[in-house]
């Protein structure tokens, strides 16, 4: 489970950047990103859409990261619904990029059910 939840970082800190990176190739100067951003540029659409994809992501992460590390105390399996949960987080961070809006959220429906199932998980064994 700690690799998972190891994984799960690394792949929040490579999404962070990202609007950033796309925002630079849109012409948006670096001086921009470590200045007090008091003047307002216009963010390329895609990088709209990466804030909140990442936004959406530090949502999930509240939940995520409490119900995995509950599993490693109380030795609770619940390695399929969080791998699962990352796979899909992964698909719904391309999907948002790609503007898929129907299909984004049934995703991000899926991943609401596997944190679902992690918290019913250890909730029976706390039982």
């Amino acid at each position: 489970m700690t690799d998972i939840i190891l994984l799960t970082l690394l792949f929040y800190f490579i999404q962070i950047p990202i609007p950033m990176i796309i925002g630079l190739t849109k012409g948006i100067s670096i001086s921009y990103y470590f200045s007090a951003r008091d003047d307002a540029v216009k963010i390329p659409v895609l990088s709209e859409r990466g804030i909140r994809a990442t936004n959406n992501l530090r949502e999930s992460l509240f939940i995520f990261i409490p119900l995995s590390i509950l599993s490693i105390i109380f030795d609770i399996d619940i390695t399929m619904a969080a791998s699962l949960w990352l796979v899909v987080r992964a698909i719904y961070l391309a999907l948002y990029y790609l503007g898929a809006n129907l299909i984004r959220t049934i995703v991000w429906g899926i991943s609401i059910i596997c944190l679902i199932d992690m918290g019913i998980r250890i909730f029976k064994h706390a039982i």
